[in-house]
């Protein structure tokens, strides 16, 4: 008996079911439907696609289907590419050393099919007929030859239905509509030759033709909106790596990095690192917290980099990428300054200039045939401080970064204060001294010295006024003398349509008006001496970052309208509405700090005072 107890317990090692295989891979490489659109497009791509249609429906948990013109399946494999690891990109390792195609593992059709019910039809070149294939849950539901134009065309519906624990984790739809905008349009910047359309939930956010094979036609139309913003060129030569794109200006520059595009032999990747890179390349000119909008492609020789490092193929190793990031700062640091790349700051210079008939494009296609070849020599750089001796490229990191300034308070004691209400009488009138770098107001109170930062002040008044006025419903809005018609990007017209309610609220009139066109024909009365338009996108850009951080969407709006209504610094104040300014502060709930937790006062005393003057 004892024995036969002994033997239950045992935990027998076996092979696990190949649809069990399947359904784990599929946790890893398929996290979210931005990832299912991901790996159907770099197939089509792989296929030699000059055109892929993208029709998405329900953010993705419906409907995600991807048509291509592409060299299509023959009917006796497409059962095949259904199996797993099975691949036409790779034969042996020396392949998987010197990647030239997005895909290779032979995981995505079997995950994705795994986890779906998955229809694709195919029609290869010099075929007859097509041939249709539907997998439901792994499992071969029906094979059969139908009527099909070349190419291949994939269906996948209702992802996740069988693994209810993923769909469950799933973001909001409007979160994960992101997602899936965000990789549509990196797939369409890293193929600038090819056509794509792009429809959400029954709404076509971008059609590209042949004239947007431009990139830089492409990176304005897709980033900035159509007509839009401007771009200038950053292109280099060296003997590590060559470097090609369009970046952004510092006046079109954003609140966050998600439309910053880096790619590393054409395929799209993820860098904080190289972000960084081309972030400081700006320099003072980008102010704190400010991120560039472009695409950037770098081409370096495929065995230096290694893509099998992260289940989507999203971030990849570099055998140098130390060396990498000073040589993007460098080009970035160059270009914008309308300079050529030389071999100061202890760069090696280039061994061959860049042709006059250089193209974007044929960078790009070059990259994605790089033959790789003997490269000699050494380039050694590091960054040069930026903000003095003592700083590092960490720390200028850190400055980059959004957050909370410090106060400028000298002693604990008044950092203290500083957080505590103020409050006035009649008995403590206020004496306006005047206004100091034209940001400070300075009043005398008694034996106190009272310091205002003007913006964050008004920008608490401001803020607690927004406020009534959305709980209330009843925004003031002054009308724009003509309506604006705004073409967004794709991905701001997705906030757009998260917030347009909340925006409304707040005085803001605006509507769609077909494809990612919206009418603004009235701003809240606070805006209407700012340009409706830059403020408009402004706050639309600060949507992100506050989806980003969870923070509350009334709330944040609330904040970004304040903060672009505020007077600013810089802003001469007369003594009248120094006082006002005063007033209006004395009567908010939280007078010491503005909405983002900045003091909004420092109070100075006469015995303060007398200790820093050694008189006590």
């Amino acid at each position: 008996m004892k024995s036969e107890i002994s033997i239950a317990k045992k935990r027998w090692i076996r092979p696990l079911s190949e649809r069990l295989i399947n359904k784990i891979a599929a946790g890893e490489v398929i996290e979210r439907p931005a990832a299912v659109l991901k790996e159907l497009v770099e197939n089509s791509l792989d296929a030699g696609a000059t055109r892929i249609d993208m029709i998405i429906e329900k953010s993705g948990t419906r409907l995600i289907a991807v048509a291509d013109n592409g060299c299509g399946i023959p009917s006796e494999q497409i059962e095949i590419a259904f199996a797993r690891h099975a691949t036409s990109k790779i034969n042996d390792f020396n392949d998987l050393e010197n990647l030239r195609s997005y895909g290779f593992r032979g995981e995505a059709l079997p995950s994705i099919a795994s986890v779906s019910r998955t229809r694709m039809i195919s029609r290869a070149e010099g075929a007859e007929t097509g041939v249709e294939i539907i997998v439901e849950g792994g499992v071969k539901q029906s094979l059969k030859p139908v009527t099909a134009s070349f190419g291949t065309k994939v269906e996948v519906e209702n992802l996740f239905f069988n693994t209810p624990a993923r769909r469950k984790f799933l973001k909001a739809e409007t979160t994960e509509a992101r997602h899936l905008t965000r990789n549509a349009i990196a797939l369409a910047l890293g193929a600038p030759a090819v056509r794509f359309s792009y429809a959400l939930n029954e709404r076509t956010l971008f059609a590209l033709d042949e004239s947007h094979a431009d990139l830089k036609t492409r990176t304005a139309y897709l980033l900035l909106g159509k007509n839009q913003g401007s771009l200038f060129e950053i292109i280099s030569q060296t003997e590590k790596m060559e470097i090609a794109g369009f970046l952004s200006h510092p006046e079109e520059c954003r609140q966050n990095q998600y439309s910053l595009f880096i790619f590393i032999n054409g395929r799209y990747i993820r860098s904080q690192s190289l972000n960084h890179a081309v972030t400081a390349g700006y320099g003072e000119v980008l102010p704190r917290g400010n991120y560039p909008v472009g695409a950037v492609f770098l081409t370096l020789d495929p065995s230096k980099v290694d893509v099998n490092v992260h289940p989507t193929k999203a971030e990849v190793r570099l055998s140098d990428e130390k060396l990498v990031h000073d040589l993007l700062y460098q080009a970035v640091k160059r270009s914008l300054r309308g300079e050529s790349l030389s071999g100061a700051d202890g760069i090696a210079p280039p061994q061959k200039s860049v042709p006059e008939n250089y193209s974007i494009n044929e960078a790009i296609r070059k990259a994605r045939a790089f033959e790789p070849g003997e490269m000699t020599g050494s380039a050694h750089s590091f960054l040069r401080e930026l903000y003095g001796p003592s700083n590092s490229v960490k720390a200028h990191a850190e400055s980059s970064s959004p957050g909370p300034e410090p106060a400028p308070i000298a002693s604990a004691a008044r950092t203290e204060k500083a957080k505590e209400p103020v409050s006035l009488s009649d008995a403590d009138p206020a004496c306006y001294l005047g206004q100091f770098s034209e940001m400070y107001l300075l009043f005398k109170i008694r034996e106190e010295l009272l310091i205002i930062d003007q913006h964050a002040a008004h920008e608490r008044i401001l803020y607690e006024e927004i406020q009534r006025v959305m709980e209330q419903g009843g925004a003031i809005s002054q009308n724009l003398l003509f309506p604006l018609s705004l073409e967004l990007s794709a991905d701001r017209y997705l906030l757009f349509e998260e917030s347009a309610e909340c925006l409304q609220a707040t005085g803001f009139i605006l509507a769609p008006f077909g494809g990612r066109t919206v009418i603004l024909s009235a701003v809240p009365a606070a805006l209407s001496k700012k340009s409706p338009e830059k403020i408009f996108l402004e706050i639309i850009d600060d949507m992100e970052i506050i989806k980003k951080a969870g923070n509350d969407f009334k709330k944040g709006i609330a904040q970004s309208i304040a903060c672009r209504s505020a007077v600013m610094a810089g802003d001469r104040l007369s003594e009248e509405e120094a006082y006002s300014l005063l007033r209006r502060l004395m009567l908010t709930e939280k007078n010491y700090c503005c909405p983002h937790g900045r003091p909004t006062t420092i109070r100075i005393t006469r015995s303060e005072l007398d200790v820093r003057f050694s008189r006590k």
